[in-house]
């Protein structure tokens, strides 16, 4: 359910925790304070801020577009340092090796975590990747393992258990659960894709992080450009880790709202209220499928239409539908900048984008547990 307003001003958010690993949510009546998550407009890239109440920060991927190479990381840059007057990183979690995810350490104009990390302004405590040890058919791998041994990078391999191992400490209050990472989905290391050759011809999509962010009675699940079909070099690692997953309220949609992932079953598992799509122009993304599935998917056991609200930063020249959806009355939104997501974790959570910010109400749901 949602009740919508005009924001008055400018929109004054305060972003909040993200605690990792397995086990039990905190409760909606031990959260207090707002969580907040900001999906910006970098083009046909990804890049999401994350702020804890305690001012600690956490930033997943922060890729450049191809088409517009060098000016997403300046984007970023300019909206923490003058929208959230931040200027340290205390967290950057890299979901996959692509360059509009993480961008690319040329010499001359380097983009994404390279250029910011030749910003002196700007301080990057820690850096998450998948590892690097699984080599795909990326050429970023091993140019990201290069640079990286080069600049004495701090960086660390995404564990099953962020939070327990102390790798992501944002303070007390949000949870994150780690579903899968280098196309292994469980914590006793099987894994979809085995062996260095096979990994080697497979794309990089597969190996991606996946991850359920917690808040109180809040849910939202990140899945990179995870993949959920099945023809080489493209795996459906996606099925596989369906049993780990339950209700959530937004999801970020893997690969731009490409064919390639957001499978039915997907959808039927995380039934979120709210779809995020971060997109730009000339790929022709979000497609038709993907968006006739999360506007209206069902409840595959009685049918009844279910569906998401779709909230989009671009992707002008990719399929939109300038009316609710037959069955389940669901829309589609392009928004042409920031997306910025609020929730007290108890009885609402707010999507905002320019001066118009929607309220959705809050299942009565337990808090996620997944262990």
């Amino acid at each position: 359910m949602w009740r919508s307003s005009l924001w008055k001003g400018l929109l004054i958010v305060v972003l909040f925790p993200f605690i990792g690993g397995y086990g039990e949510a905190v409760p909606a009546e031990k959260v207090s304070g707002v969580l907040g998550i900001h999906v910006l407009d970098v083009g046909q890239a990804d890049c999401i801020i994350v702020q804890s109440p305690g001012g600690k920060t956490l930033v997943v991927d922060v890729g450049e577009d191809r088409l517009q190479p060098g000016k997403e990381a300046e984007v970023f840059y300019q909206y923490l340092r003058d929208r959230l007057h931040k200027y340290v990183i205390d967290h950057l979690l890299i979901t996959h090796y692509h360059e509009d995810h993480m961008g690319w350490p040329r010499e001359v104009s380097p983009t994404g975590l390279f250029y910011l990390h030749t910003l002196p302004g700007l301080r990057i405590k820690k850096v998450i990747d998948r590892g690097l040890g699984v080599v795909s058919d990326s050429l970023l791998c091993q140019r990201y393992k290069e640079w990286t041994e080069a600049t004495g990078l701090r960086r660390e391999a995404i564990t099953f258990k962020p939070t327990e191992a102390g790798q992501i400490d944002l303070g007390e209050g949000v949870h994150v659960d780690v579903i899968a990472f280098n196309s292994q989905f469980d914590r006793t290391g099987k894994a979809v894709i085995s062996g260095a050759e096979e990994q080697h011809q497979a794309s990089e999509h597969n190996f991606s992080i996946v991850f359920v962010l917690h808040y109180g009675r809040f849910d939202m699940y990140f899945g990179g450009d995870i993949c959920g079909f099945d023809s080489p070099p493209f795996y459906n690692v996606e099925e596989r880790f369906l049993p780990r997953l339950k209700e959530v309220e937004v999801c970020k949609v893997s690969d731009h709202g490409s064919n390639l992932a957001s499978r039915h079953e997907l959808l039927e598992v995380l039934r979120p209220e709210v779809s995020i799509i971060s997109c730009g122009r000339g790929y022709g993304l979000p497609t038709k499928e993907t968006v006739e599935k999360l506007l209206g998917y069902r409840d595959p056991a009685s049918g009844k239409p279910l569906g998401s609200d779709i909230y989009q930063t671009g992707g002008e020249d990719g399929y939109f539908l300038p009316r609710p959806f037959p069955s389940t009355k669901k829309t589609q939104t392009i928004t042409k900048g920031p997306i910025v997501i609020e929730t007290d974790g108890k009885e609402s959570y707010w999507i905002g984008y320019g001066k118009e910010k929607r309220e959705y109400l809050l299942d009565d749901l337990p808090p996620y547990r997944n262990q």
